[in-house]
C-alpha cells in the first residue's frame, strides 16, 4: 500500500474507533446521534464493506435514525435507558463492558485478563485516563486504545518513520484482546437491546472488528521482510 493510501487507511480507522470509544463510554451523546442522523457516515461505512455484519448493522441503526429523527431528544432518552440497561445499571447488566467478566472463570471485574490489558497500555507508554475509576478492560477504552495506535501509526508514516510497532500492536491487540471476548458481548447486545441502534451497533461492532483484523494481517505481510 502507497504511503498516502496508507497514512488515510489509518486515519479512516481511527474515526471508526473513536466513534465506538465514544459511544460505549458516554452512551448516545446529542451531538452523536445528530451528526449520525444528519449525515451519510453509516451508508457509506456500508458501502465501503463487505462484511455482512456491518452492512446490517450499519442499515439498522440509519433506518431507526431515519425513521425517529424529527423528535431526535425524546429518541435520545429512550437509548440512554437501553444504554444504561446494557451496560451501565444499575441492578443486572445485560451487557457488561469489561473484557474480564467475559474471560475470567468468575466473570467478575479486575480479573487477570483487566491487569493485562493494563500491561498492553504500558508497553507502548500509556496509562488508561480513568485508572482507579474504571477497569483498564472496559470496551470503550480498549477502543480508545486502537484508535491512539491507528493515530499514532499515521502520524509515523508522515514524519517519515516506521509505523510497524503500532501496527504489529493492533494486530496483537485485536487477536489477543478484542476478538477474544467482544463477539459474546455482542451477542448479548443483540439479545437483550430494545433498540434496533444498539443491535445495530452490535453488528456493527462485530463486524468491523472481524473485518479490520483481515486488513490488518493483509497490510503486515505486504511489509518488506527483514
Amino acid at each position: 500500500m502507497e504511503k498516502e493510501l496508507l497514512i488515510e487507511w489509518h486515519q479512516g480507522r481511527e474515526l471508526v474507533y473513536s466513534f465506538l470509544a465514544r459511544i460505549y463510554q458516554e452512551g448516545p451523546a446529542r451531538d452523536l446521534l445528530a451528526a449520525l442522523a444528519g449525515e451519510d457516515i453509516l451508508a457509506e461505512l456500508a458501502t465501503r464493506s463487505q462484511n455482512e455484519d456491518l452492512i446490517t448493522g450499519c442499515r439498522l441503526m440509519q433506518a431507526e435514525l431515519e425513521a425517529r429523527r424529527r423528535d431526535l431528544e425524546a429518541y435520545r432518552q429512550e437509548l440512554q435507558g437501553d444504554y444504561n440497561r446494557l451496560f451501565v445499571g444499575p441492578g443486572h447488566l445485560e451487557a457488561p463492558p469489561w473484557e474480564s467478566v467475559y474471560r475470567s472463570k468468575e466473570h467478575l471485574l479486575f480479573g487477570e485478563e483487566t491487569l493485562a490489558v493494563r500491561e498492553f497500555y504500558r508497553s507502548f507508554g500509556l496509562e488508561s485516563k480513568k485508572k482507579n475509576q474504571e477497569p483498564d478492560d472496559h470496551l470503550g477504552l480498549e477502543m480508545e486504545f486502537m484508535a491512539w495506535l491507528c493515530r499514532e501509526a499515521a502520524a509515523s508514516i508522515q514524519s517519515g518513520g516506521d509505523a510497524g510497532h503500532f501496527l504489529a500492536g493492533q494486530e496483537r491487540f485485536l487477536k489477543e484482546h478484542l476478538e477474544q471476548w467482544v463477539p459474546a458481548l455482542t451477542a448479548d447486545i443483540q439479545r437483550a437491546a430494545r433498540t434496533d441502534f444498539f443491535r445495530g451497533l452490535a453488528l456493527f461492532t462485530r463486524g468491523w472488528l472481524a473485518s479490520d483484523t483481515v486488513e490488518v494481517e493483509m497490510v503486515l505481510e505486504e511489509r518488506p521482510k527483514g
